[in-house]
């Protein structure tokens, strides 16, 4: 497990055509977390920061055949990429697919690994279409989980398809920055100054960028002030057939901490009104739901016990980036039981203990993550926290015991006075 705050770079690159015109740019920060297993059978994660010395060979400004591709190389031996290729319309582009390649020989980012060897990620991008001419800008945090990698990005400002070269200083502003400030404009103004030193490739090839903008990332100090109830969000999953196939209801609360004596805690609410929902269903056993809250990132997993067919909370994966980059998870658990073709219910508020340094709480929960029927949840299971049926009678069995002890004791102080009072004189 890594934590802890994670120092990062500005990646500013051009890549130029064979006419020396820039025709994409970027500035961006991004970095990934890799999950990945040990020698000894555990998991760890591994952070590759991009650095300022990327460089860029393979990127290509696109032709009638193929998509411009931006291609960024990093690693001591630049044996690690992150690429994207663009596509658009008449009037507007947008990013195509995402593509992370990482050497798990490597020793130094991957100590133990127990797999060797080139893994590749693909992923299609969730990048909005964009005018043409105009820069893509989304200064919120952005994280794309797919096989195990976490691609974090964040202060992003990305053009294909330039103009003439010329950079936009028309802006076109995503959907998660509008969402948060209280104006909303779909365009602003983008002053760029490109590096000094940028890619110019010869025909369809670039070389390195020499240097690129170090912007050092600030973070927030923890609050004392008390943990606020989150508000509850209803959720699902959609399966291959366009059927909802999973179902929840919760409000979700994360509290972690980077050290053992957990003396800086933080307290961070899922706001439903921000979470993206997505995941995938398996009646054969496995379905999984993945909440993306800006830089928050919960990813559960389920799992069916064959032998009592009850459903069962089997993997919680937590990622945070912003206020400060932290990641963990476990694959051992056991909450949230019930039998398949029921919901789970548990209204009061129940913890559940990640890591020594991940809990989440879970309020108003219900969840049903396998046999859904025309998109609502069948009868619930409910929690023994939310099990009034026994209250009566321990509140009868209570009464009747303080009866009892009522009249021992009476009957105890009525024997001394009747000896006290036959004493021989």
């Amino acid at each position: 497990m890594t934590l802890g705050i994670l120092p990062c770079h500005s990646v500013n690159i051009t890549v130029r055509n064979s006419a020396d015109k820039i025709c994409i740019y970027a500035d961006m920060m991004i970095n990934f977390t890799v999950q990945y297993q040990t020698i000894t059978n555990k998991t760890r994660n591994a952070t590759l920061q991009v650095p300022d010395d990327v460089i860029t060979n393979g990127s290509f400004c696109g032709n009638e055949s193929s998509m411009p591709l931006l291609k960024i190389s990093f690693g001591k031996s630049y044996e690690h990429y992150w690429s994207i290729s663009f596509t658009n319309t008449t009037s507007s582009y947008k990013g195509h697919e995402l593509t992370f390649a990482y050497n798990i020989s490597d020793k130094d980012t991957f100590p133990d690994a127990k797999e060797e060897g080139i893994k590749v990620v693909l992923q299609n991008d969730t990048m909005d279409y964009v005018p043409l001419n105009e820069i893509y800008r989304c200064n919120s945090v952005d994280v794309i989980y797919v096989s195990e990698v976490f691609q974090i990005f964040w202060n992003v400002h990305l053009q294909a398809f330039v103009d003439n070269g010329t950079i936009s200083t028309k802006e076109f502003v995503c959907k998660a920055d509008i969402s948060s400030t209280t104006a909303a404009p779909t365009t602003a103004a983008h002053t760029t100054t490109p590096a000094a030193n940028t890619t110019t490739p010869a025909a369809n090839t670039t070389t390195p960028a020499a240097n690129a903008t170090t912007v050092p990332v600030t973070t927030t100090a923890p609050t004392s002030s008390p943990p606020v109830k989150p508000d509850t969000g209803n959720y699902n999953v959609t399966g291959k057939g366009g059927d909802i196939c999973l179902l929840a209801t919760v409000g979700l609360q994360l509290s972690y901490s980077s050290s053992t004596n957990k003396t800086d805690t933080r307290i961070l609410n899922i706001n439903p009104n921000l979470t993206q929902a997505s995941g995938s269903c398996n009646e054969s056993g496995r379905a999984v739901l993945t909440l993306t809250d800006g830089g928050k990132f919960v990813e559960f997993t389920f799992a069916i016990n064959n032998s009592s067919n009850k459903f069962f909370l089997k993997e919680v994966k937590v990622n945070v980036t912003d206020p400060d980059p932290f990641s963990g998870g476990n694959d051992s658990l056991n909450y949230w039981q019930a039998s398949v073709g029921s919901s789970y219910m548990c209204n009061k508020e129940q913890r559940i203990v990640v890591t020594e340094n991940i809990t989440l709480s879970t309020f108003s929960l219900q969840v049903q993550p396998f046999s859904v029927t025309k998109g609502n949840f069948s009868k619930a299971q409910e929690c023994s926290m939310d099990d009034d049926s026994m209250l009566i009678p321990i509140i009868v069995g209570a009464a009747l015991a303080g009866l009892i002890l009522i009249v021992v004791i009476a009957y105890i102080i009525g024997r001394r006075r009747s000896y006290v009072g036959y004493q021989t004189l």
